[in-house]
């Protein structure tokens, strides 16, 4: 699901670039100040969808002896980045604006110029966010959409979907602003418009600010596909108690789970008939008793040793997401 959340990215990287420049030359034609927020709103997005590339391409890495469980929360840093620039950017330089055209309005140039351009913006940011839904559709399976957005564990396509979210209707508020002031010729229509696209993006820049501080962290792993692991573990006949477990998430989908277990040395200890077996008629001796001892409990530590690790390679195969697996005999 990795390259289907770089798809988004990268759709909605290129088209918020066109419409860039697209809105700063209607602004520069009309001096709008929804116009301007509009033009800021597709810079902000353009650069922090950079961002998330930067973030997916970092976080694709693949583990070394200095990160020995990767790279993955790389996405999670430069997702957060990408949230302060929507704040500072997006929210703080559009609201200011809308401000500053509320205590000194501008001259508006009647023209049908702006609005062709936001009916270009927003055939662009619909098919965006188009692409943006499908890949969140594919990823949230059961979940509600509010459900996926607030414990996925991969916050791009997420973002992505978000401010396109936004960026639609905020094309339509400037619509409204532009058209007011047009009508009415009172340019506070306007002013107001930019006002308000300023405040939507400051509230998509801090929820998406709280769930990347959320991942960097390093949050438990969901606790439904945390339950199965332990219900899966628990149904083994060797595993008499699954105890002290420790999960994290490290990554987009990739998650580390730690625990201790309590095996039933008689199921062990059963497999290593054979070994009983061959040295019972030789039992006649105190050193061939001490050496069967010896031998029994070598045996039976290197079962334990094989056992533990198919224990975790069958959690890996069963729970593909499981990227990293820890289980200890107790």
């Amino acid at each position: 699901m990795a390259g289907s959340s770089k798809g988004a990215v990268v759709s909605a990287l290129l088209g918020n670039g066109l419409l860039t420049v697209l809105k700063f030359g209607a602004f520069v034609f009309s001096g709008s100040g929804a116009m301007f927020s509009e033009a800021i709103h597709s810079l902000a997005d353009t650069v922090n969808q950079g961002l998330l590339f930067l973030g997916i391409r970092g976080s694709e890495r693949p583990a070394d002896a200095l990160f020995p469980y990767g790279y993955g929360a790389d996405r999670y840093l430069y997702s957060l980045l990408s949230a302060v620039g929507i704040f500072v950017l997006g929210c703080g330089v559009t609201v200011y604006h809308g401000i500053h055209d509320l205590i000194s309005p501008p001259e508006l140039s009647l023209s049908w110029v702006p609005l062709a351009v936001l009916g270009i913006s927003f055939a662009v940011e619909a098919y965006v966010l188009l692409q943006a839904a499908r890949v969140v559709w594919a990823k949230k399976g059961d979940l509600s959409l509010m459900g996926y957005l607030r414990t996925t564990s991969d916050p791009t396509a997420a973002a992505v979907l978000l401010e396109d979210a936004v960026a639609c209707a905020g094309v339509l508020v400037a619509v409204a602003g532009i058209g007011m002031a047009q009508l009415t010729g009172n340019p506070v229509y306007d002013a107001v418009g930019a006002i308000v696209i300023g405040l939507m993006l400051g509230a998509v820049a801090v929820w998406l600010g709280i769930r990347n501080r959320t991942l960097l962290l390093g949050p438990a792993i969901p606790r439904g596909l945390q339950k199965e692991v332990e219900a899966f573990l628990d149904g083994l006949p060797e595993v008499q108690r699954v105890r002290r477990v420790r999960t994290r998430v490290v990554g987009a989908d990739s998650f580390r789970f730690q625990a201790e277990l309590d095996f039933d040395g008689r199921v062990l200890g059963a497999r290593l008939t054979k070994l009983v077996h061959e040295h019972h008629s030789k039992l006649d001796d105190e050193e061939a008793r001490e050496r069967f001892a010896a031998d029994f409990g070598e045996q039976l530590l290197d079962e334990l040793g094989r056992e533990v690790d198919r224990i975790e390679a069958q959690l890996v195969e069963k729970f593909p997401r499981l990227a990293y697996v820890d289980l200890e005999a107790d």
